[in-house]
């Protein structure tokens, strides 16, 4: 069973025969029945948009990474179209495990992913790409990883986290920021999981307004006059979203990493005191910083609110 990361493409090949057919059972449900005609003796389905639409996320999910399990089936014809005599080439589904990932472009060998049909390897190992992680002092957290519970704890006072096979070191660094306190983020990482990172420092918020208006008309008939606080010119549908600005402390240059994954995540959440916001990160451009060149490395990431101030859900 290989945990295939969805968010890069997934192949699945037939090298014989005029046409074939590849059937999609997404946690035993059939979905799709694809017929496709070769070009050259070959034909190719990609899977993971279909695939990709069936996965759910929600802030604070347990565990930490939403999958879906994938079960497909390949066929092959002797004619055009699904015609002629089938022959079935897998005799058992093949059963892999999605996850709302993504492969580089750049890794083209490794032990996770590949430049084709990306995914996860090690059973047990952390999907966690930075290996320092800063926390306020008496805050819990977790690292999350592919196997159980999908989380390795970290206590309020750990200080390091060993976890995965091989065993993989996690530094844990204590920030105390007395004056401005900390926000959370919560973001989907590159693996498909739920992953927290702490800002610290300033942080600011700004609120933008948009409505529509209308000259009305505030003439009395009745007693030919007009009353001067009146609204001559009316607003309506006004409505406001807001903007926060944060700040990480100052990050080991591995940082970088888990910034380009946030930069590039699909669902954010903002969290600052029990209330919790989604979000989506609003800074579009970014120069990656490094020792040395700038010496020490921080950054200041704007998230735009994706929800206006007032309700207005119908």
């Amino acid at each position: 069973m290989a945990k295939i990361l969805l968010r890069s493409p997934q192949y699945k090949t037939v090298s014989s025969g005029a046409s074939a057919k590849l059937t999609i059972t997404i946690d035993g449900t059939l979905r799709y029945t694809i017929i496709k005609n070769a070009i050259n003796n070959r034909i190719v389905f990609e899977i993971s948009e279909l695939c990709r639409d069936y996965i759910e996320h929600a802030f604070g999910q347990s565990p930490p990474a939403s999958t879906i399990t994938i079960s497909t089936q390949r066929f092959s014809y002797t004619e055009a179209n699904g015609g002629g005599t089938e022959t079935s080439l897998d005799p058992s589904p093949v059963i892999d495990t999605g996850y709302d990932g993504y492969g580089l472009f750049t890794d083209i060998s490794g032990d996770d992913t590949t430049g084709v049909n990306p995914f996860i390897g090690n059973t047990g190992r952390p999907i966690q790409t930075n290996t320092d992680v800063y926390l306020p002092f008496n805050t819990a957290s977790y690292i999350p990883i592919n196997v159980g519970s999908g989380e390795a704890s970290i206590s309020t006072t750990a200080t390091t986290v060993q976890t995965g096979s091989p065993l993989v070191t996690f530094t844990i660094h204590r920030v105390c920021d007395s004056k401005f306190g900390s926000s959370k983020i919560t973001f989907l990482n590159r693996f498909g999981a739920l992953q927290e990172m702490y800002f610290f420092h300033k942080s600011s918020e700004d609120i933008t307004t948009t409505s529509e208006s209308y000259k009305r008309n505030i003439f009395d008939y009745a007693n030919t006059n007009y009353s001067s606080t009146d609204h001559q010119m009316q607003k309506f549908n006004t409505n406001a979203t807001k903007k926060t600005t944060l700040n990480t402390p100052f990050v080991a240059e591995q940082y970088n990493e888990a910034i380009e994954e946030l930069m590039l995540s699909e669902y954010v959440w903002l969290t600052q005191g029990s209330v919790t916001h989604p979000v989506t990160p609003s800074t579009k451009s970014l120069r990656f910083k490094t020792s040395v060149n700038d010496k020490l490395v921080q950054y200041t990431i704007e998230f735009d609110h994706t929800s206006s101030v007032i309700n207005n859900v119908r």
